[in-house]
């Protein structure tokens, strides 16, 4: 069966919009995170260009790094082509959840996260990196500054200890006898041992001198050596440097601009660490008063497509987050505690705006530009209409409200491109009623195949995929179907994680997992976490055969 001449029109159109540099594309129609990650990992490997994927919230990041990795580590020619891509990295930069008015730091995982995506692309190329709106206006250091903070040594290049245990200590790594995990270093004479955040194995660095003279991959469980190096590479485990004086220079200048006696205790809580050369809570969004942050992550993305993933959610978001903002820091400030201006720590929505002016961007819109127009049009109705209203006025006066950004306005120019998917049936664990189908399906599959003329590379049967999280669940199904008549070619049966089945009409093709057929067996706050094992889910498997 040749693909509907409206697939392949709107699939290639998509693919040399991009290639031309074509500055805004909308793409509607794809409704889940798992059929738009399918559509992207085909663009990339069809147009080599690079991707940054923006989501709402580091909670839809987790979801897009577990789609965008399954399909990019199929094999299968599913149907355009699919590449393999087991080496290609995808990166994610989310967010800190952290309010920067709470004199709270973020989280270990995040800055490390943030460290190695940005460290990364400081230094090498990536398929996809995946990012939060938050993210995109969070301002950071400068590539080059990131480059510095981490370390490359090679086999008999002089690297002087001194200077790599230093680089260490400023970019959040701990000295911890013996290393044991992630972000660690220990030091016995001449041989230092780290574990990067990019390595999956920690290093054994000997130093002859200056000289590295040996550089091995050793099991942190029996500290034994497993593989010489020619070279490593360290990463940094934040995206800043911290040093010891730093702190004390951060105290000295902390007095001056809080001198108001209103902050005197706000001041001291912080600076008797500081003025040891210790940390404080809070301290990383305090640190642009010494050394301020004048990039973002803007810098690092140059000539990426920005993928906008629902932009009127992503709109909503931050204009919820600019407003709190502002509000908060008047906040704290009246009360007497210390926080450094918005816009040393974000950019502006100005600045944003102008950011989003020089980069190509798609955006996905599940329910189509009609659709947000409409939305635009009621938003500037219902803003004008408060603006008119006194109690609103004073509302804007005190700065609690604020007009839609409009960031993504439908009234931009753009190139108009619609591929509809929808959610495949569930069936709940009936695995009757799932056969069924699949009988169907594939009567009519041999129909339309016995009546093409000639089969070309155009010319392929609809395809269905299901995708198991095990070999033993994908055996147990096979084994259950087979009761039933039905035998699922092998390079149809993929093992993996997604987060949802999908199916996309134009293109016959439709995915199925575990939650389509069985039930969703996995906890809903992470697309990776499992509530059940493998052996407990095949025993869920025996019993819904006997359905």
């Amino acid at each position: 069966m040749s693909f509907p001449a409206q697939t392949k029109t709107e699939l290639s159109r998509l693919k040399d919009e991009i290639k031309s540099g074509a500055k805004i594309i909308s793409l509607s129609g794809l409704t889940s995170t798992s059929s738009k990650a399918y559509v992207l990992n085909q663009l990339q490997a069809e147009t080599e260009k690079t991707f940054a994927v923006v989501a709402d919230s580091n909670k839809e990041i987790e979801t897009w790094e577990c789609d965008l990795n399954f399909w990019q580590n199929s094999v299968q020619d599913l149907k355009f082509k699919v590449q393999s891509l087991k080496d290609a990295q995808i990166l994610t930069l989310p967010s800190s959840e952290s309010d920067v008015y709470a004199g709270v730091s973020p989280h270990a995982e995040t800055l490390e996260k943030r460290a190695l995506a940005l460290w990364t692309l400081a230094n090498s190329k990536t398929n996809f990196v995946v990012t939060s709106a938050k993210s995109l206006i969070t301002r950071t250091v400068s590539p080059d500054e990131v480059k510095n903070l981490g370390a490359n040594l090679k086999r008999d290049v002089d690297f002087a200890p001194e200077k790599l245990i230093e680089k260490l200590l400023a970019s959040g790594f701990v000295r911890e006898e013996p290393l044991k995990n992630i972000g660690e270093f220990s030091v016995r004479g001449g041989i230092v041992d780290v574990w990067s955040p990019s390595a999956e194995m920690p290093v054994r660095i000997e130093f002859f001198g200056d000289t590295v003279d040996s550089i091995r991959e050793f099991d942190p469980e029996t500290q034994l050596s497993t593989e010489q190096l020619k070279e490593t590479s360290i990463a940094p485990m934040r995206e800043f440097s911290a040093t010891a004086q730093d702190f004390k220079d951060w105290a000295f200048f902390a007095r001056e601009k809080f001198a108001d006696e209103k902050f005197s205790r706000a001041v001291l809580d912080r600076t008797q660490f500081a003025d040891e050369g210790e940390s404080f809570s809070g301290w990383e969004f305090m640190f642009p008063l010494i050394s301020p942050r004048t990039s973002s992550i803007f810098e690092y993305l140059k000539d990426f497509v920005f993928v906008i993933d629902e932009p009127a959610l992503i709109e909503l978001n931050l204009s919820s987050f600019y407003e709190n903002l502002d509000r908060h820091f008047a906040e704290i400030t009246e009360a007497g505690e210390i926080g450094l201006e918005p816009g040393e720590l974000f950019l502006s929505i100005e600045q944003l705006r102008d950011k989003f002016e020089h980069v190509q961007r798609v955006e996905l819109r599940s329910l189509g530009r009609t659709a947000a127009q409409t939305d635009e049009e009621f938003q500037i109705l219902e803003t004008t209409a408060a603006a008119d209203t006194l109690q609103i006025g004073k509302a804007a006066q005190n700065n609690n409200f604020k007009n839609p950004l409009f960031l993504f306005s439908t009234t931009e120019k753009s190139t108009e491109i619609e591929i509809g998917s929808r959610s495949t049936r569930k069936f709940h664990g009936s695995i009757k009623d799932f056969a069924q189908q699949l009988k169907q399906k594939n009567s009519l599959a041999e129909t339309q195949s016995s009546t093409d003329q000639k089969p070309t590379a155009d010319h392929r049967p609809p395809t269905t995929v299901f995708v198991l999280q095990t070999h033993g669940l994908a055996d147990r199904l096979n084994e259950i179907l087979s009761e039933y008549d039905i035998s699922i070619p092998a390079n149809s049966l993929l093992i993996g994680d997604l987060s949802a089945g999908f199916e996309i009409r134009v293109f016959d093709f439709s995915v199925y997992t575990e939650a389509e057929i069985f039930g969703d067996t996995r906890e809903a706050q992470s697309p990776k976490s499992k509530v059940q094992s493998p052996k407990a889910r095949l025993r869920h498997l025996s019993r819904i055969s006997e359905i």
